[in-house]
């Protein structure tokens, strides 16, 4: 139930994630591209989640 509150929330982190990602690799410090790289991964993971749950909850 709160995955599938959380989706507006998520969906904000992932287009922070993905600006800080592009900044980040246009700066040349590519480990922290890399490290965002992996954030977002985990984000679009819980978008997925979010989104079946909600699914879930809507058949019962």
């Amino acid at each position: 139930m709160i995955a599938s509150r959380m989706i507006p929330a998520i969906w904000f982190r992932l287009v922070v994630l993905i600006g800080f990602v592009a900044f980040m690799i246009y700066q040349g410090m590519w480990i922290f591209g890399v490290i965002t790289g992996l954030l977002i991964a985990l984000t679009v993971w819980q978008l997925v989640y979010a989104y079946r749950e909600r699914a879930r909850e809507r058949d019962l």
